[in-house]
């Protein structure tokens, strides 16, 4: 992070000019952007990102338009959505957990209050050229081209939504101005790179995990639901785990859930399953582990992912002997109590876990932790 473009320099590093924008007026904010970023070579760069704040706050438009004219852009490609944290543009409407966000709290911050919450009006403030909005349904079709205007605003509610909008802009070969949230930089990265997809492992059975499940779920990440009561009943693993890999292989995150994780009626329907077998509500428990444990190794044996996320101790402990593990270290702090870890020893020897107790975190703990996971560094991008 830069507050002067002095600093800049190494084309081969990756920079961030903070501003400190958010509470001046609209006037003031675009004369400082315009005064740190005048001296930037723009050209020795591959991507510029206008950063954003993800429920609008500050003065979009104005900040924008300096950087815009700064870069001499082709092309202004604006989305602001951020699906794995419930920020999503529907009809040209930017919401917070499906609320538009003048109808959210923000719309009575005491500093900057959200006044406006359709994105292409708020760029029609700034600019006189024509501003184009392209719907949820044309994105999700694909069926738009860059060829009308120069000036381009977009729906997105997933990194799906997100990605069609980038690989189509790349392709124009254009000097564009990407303009959005951390989504933004994450999904022309996740291009740019490819790092493989992610996996959840759940096995609490906390109404604090179920919300997280829910939320995940509503993001856009994929679950799949272990049929614990028919293996109970004697079914193999086989099909669950040819159905993990085959979503993984596709790129997709993938949430791996006993259904008891899900839903209070699933939690009692494989109950009664286990009691029909004779089985104690502790041996139940146990099986449900050993069962995730299992499908979650021989997953693992055949995809590469970037990380696991595990959330119940049971479920955690089972998995790491499954795979082998001696141990793990900490190498960093996904949030407070929420450790980055790596497995130590075994055949998944270095494997990114995060680990979470059942009861513990925020509605958006399991979506963003499994986003952290697939961060790379320069290490390893560079291996």
């Amino acid at each position: 992070m830069v507050f002067s473009a002095e600093l800049i320099g190494n084309t081969d590093t990756s920079y961030v000019a903070d501003t400190e924008t958010r509470g001046m007026s609209g006037e003031e904010a675009y004369s400082t952007v315009e005064k740190i970023i005048k001296d930037i070579d723009f050209s020795s760069f591959k991507y510029v990102i206008k950063k954003v704040d993800s429920t609008l706050r500050g003065n979009i438009a104005e900040e924008i338009k300096a950087v815009d004219e700064a870069f001499k852009s082709d092309m202004v490609v604006f989305s602001p959505a951020l699906p794995d944290l419930g920020r999503t543009t529907v009809e040209g409407v930017h919401c917070l957990n499906g609320t538009p966000i003048t109808k959210t709290e923000l719309a009575r911050d005491p500093v900057k209050p959200v006044t406006e919450d359709n994105i292409k009006k708020i760029l029609e403030k700034a600019y006189a050229e024509k501003v184009i909005h392209v719907n949820t349904k044309d994105v999700e079709e694909g069926n738009f081209n860059f060829s009308a205007g120069r000036i381009f605003t977009f729906d997105a509610s997933s990194n799906a939504h997100m990605q069609t909008i980038i690989n189509k802009g790349l392709a124009t070969g254009k000097r564009i101005l990407w303009v959005g949230t951390a989504a933004m930089a994450d999904n022309l990265f996740e291009i740019e790179y490819k790092t493989p997809p992610s996996l959840a492992v759940v096995g609490s059975v906390s109404s604090v995990t179920r919300l997280q499940v829910k939320f995940a779920e509503n993001s856009g990440i994929k679950i799949l639901k272990v049929p614990v009561s028919d293996i109970i009943e004697g079914r193999s693993i086989e099909d669950t785990v040819n159905e993990a890999v085959e979503i993984l292989n596709q790129g997709k995150d993938l949430i791996l859930i006993s259904p008891a994780s899900y839903s209070l009626e699933e939690y009692e329907q494989i109950n009664g399953s286990g009691i029909l077998k004779s089985m104690s509500t502790n041996e139940i428990s146990i099986f449900v582990q050993d069962v995730l444990g299992e499908i979650s190794k021989e997953v693992l044996d055949k995809v590469k992912i970037s990380g696991v996320f595990l959330t119940g101790g049971d479920t955690a402990t089972g998995l790491f002997k499954k795979l082998g593990a001696l141990g793990s270290s900490i190498s960093g702090e996904v949030t407070t109590g929420i450790p980055l870890m790596r497995l130590r020893g075994g055949s998944f020897d270095g494997l990114k876990v995060i680990t979470k107790a059942g009861a513990f975190g925020k509605e958006d703990i399991l979506a963003y932790s499994m986003r952290k996971l697939k961060e790379v560094s320069t290490d390893e991008r560079n291996q």
